[in-house]
């Protein structure tokens, strides 16, 4: 497995999803699929899509032609065309990062300007991404969401039913969440 590809913590990662076992099946035929996880924080949502990563390089799959993205670390380096012009394959986790994580924060003072400025640039590159991602014809792709409300909020209405229009949704229900230990 490539390294660089599938991150050490999801080596391991297997799904007997339905939906996933149909992707896979499409894209090593040479067809097209698309598949956008809702759930919430912890449901396997990333799990589920290395795990898919992972079947189509156990079936052969090259990959030279897959291309594992998270939407929080895009602003850092963003170029439109690593969506428009890029693999036939691509995963982009955490699309609503941005509302993720100020859940169930009651209050908090403004971020200083320059944060909020690069927030800003960092929201418009995951917006573009998955513009783009959306209207890739011929192209094939897994994405990350919490649920259709903050994915429409963080990423616009428009963006949100345009994936929300193109792909097979799997909606993931909460897992069992480990004890919390107080040490």
């Amino acid at each position: 497995m490539p390294e660089h590809l599938i991150p050490a913590h999801y080596a391991d990662a297997e799904t007997s999803l339905p939906e996933v076992d149909r992707w896979c099946s499409a894209i090593l035929a040479g067809s097209r699929s698309r598949l956008l996880h809702l759930g919430p924080f912890m449901s396997g949502k990333t799990h589920t899509a290395y795990a898919a990563l992972r079947r189509l390089l156990a079936a052969g799959y090259p990959p030279a032609n897959l291309g594992a993205y998270r939407a929080y670390e895009m602003a850092r380096d963003y170029n439109p065309h690593l969506i428009e012009q890029a693999l036939p394959v691509i995963f982009l986790d955490n699309l609503t990062d941005r509302s993720d994580s100020v859940a169930g924060v009651k209050k908090r003072e403004p971020d200083e300007p320059e944060i909020q400025a690069l927030m800003a640039v960092h929201q418009g590159a995951v917006v573009d991404a998955a513009e783009r991602l959306a209207g890739r014809a011929g192209s094939s792709w897994i994405a990350c969401a919490s649920n259709r409300e903050r994915l429409a909020a963080d990423l616009g209405e428009d963006v949100a039913a345009k994936l929300l229009a193109v792909a097979d949704v799997v909606e993931l229900p909460p897992r069992p969440q480990p004890p919390i230990l107080d040490w």
